[in-house]
Parts: structure tokens; C-alpha cells; sequence
């Protein structure tokens, strides 16, 4: 198995369940916001899919490059089109690092102050999937959602 196979094996164990996360919630509280100042509930699923897909690229160019931009958001079927797209494209960028290119650095110091290998990257465009997906799990059950994936996907 390469690398990027066991990354994207991980990976996809915490992404799979995106989908049916927001498949669990109502669709008239997709901006649902447990405060003020927080992201709502289809802002969250943005940054997850956006940050993603930023890192993931970065990894592949060996550079930082644009942002995505963000498509249209305003369903709940717009919502999972754009988890297909960008989970396949976040996948692809991910799929072509090889072996060597993970203990490459990638120029992040605009964004980190130095920079980060590949795998290091990486890693932490899962953790910080993780740690987003968890409030989306908060946010669910505060938006009502009774029946929830399980938090990881068992292929």
C-alpha cells in the first residue's frame, strides 16, 4: 500500500460519513448556528470540503495555490452534490503524491509561518476534518436529528 493509499484510507473513513450526516438533518436548518458568531451548519460543511480540498492541492503542488470557489450551496442535494465533487477532487490530489513527494516540504509559510512536509499537511487536513465533523455532530442532534451515522465509516 502507498502512502497516500493509507492516507486516503483514513481519510475516507471520517469523510464517507459527511454525506449521511447532513442527510440526518432537517433541511429547513441547514444555517442553523448554536451562536451568534458561530458558522452555520452549511458553512461548517463548506470550510470541511473548501480546507480540504486547499490542502490536499497544496500537497499535490508543493505550494499553496487559490482557495476553491465556493458553488451553490442552497439545498440540501446542492450540499451533497458538493461533498461528491469535492470528496472526489480532494481524493484525486491526494491519489497522485507519491511515496517520495510525502516528506517534501510544502511551501505553507504564508499560512503556517514555516514549512510543512507533505505528510505533515496532511495529517493535519484530517485532523482538522475531524475536529469540524464533531460539531457537525453537535450541531445535528441540537437541530433535532434523532437518527445519526455512526462518527467513523467501516468500509
Amino acid at each position: 500500500m502507498t502512502k497516500a493509499q493509507s492516507v486516503l484510507t483514513h481519510w475516507h473513513s471520517h469523510r464517507d460519513v459527511l454525506g449521511p450526516l447532513v442527510e440526518s438533518v432537517p433541511e429547513d436548518k441547514l444555517d442553523f448556528k448554536p451562536w451568534d458568531q458561530a458558522m452555520s451548519f452549511r458553512d461548517l460543511v463548506w470550510h470541511i470540503l473548501s480546507t480540504s480540498a486547499f490542502f490536499a492541492a497544496a500537497a499535490k503542488a508543493g505550494r499553496i495555490t487559490d482557495r476553491p470557489e465556493k458553488p451553490d450551496l442552497s439545498t440540501k442535494q446542492a450540499l451533497l452534490q458538493a461533498i461528491s465533487a469535492f470528496t472526489d477532487r480532494t481524493h484525486a490530489d491526494i491519489a497522485s503524491v507519491t511515496d517520495e513527494q510525502f516528506e517534501s516540504p510544502v511551501d505553507t509559510k504564508a499560512l503556517f509561518g514555516r514549512d510543512l512536509p507533505v505528510k505533515v499537511l496532511l495529517g493535519s487536513m484530517i485532523d482538522h476534518e475531524v475536529h469540524h465533523k464533531g460539531q457537525l455532530f453537535v450541531y445535528a442532534r441540537m437541530m433535532g436529528a434523532e437518527k445519526l451515522p455512526f462518527f467513523i465509516h467501516r468500509g
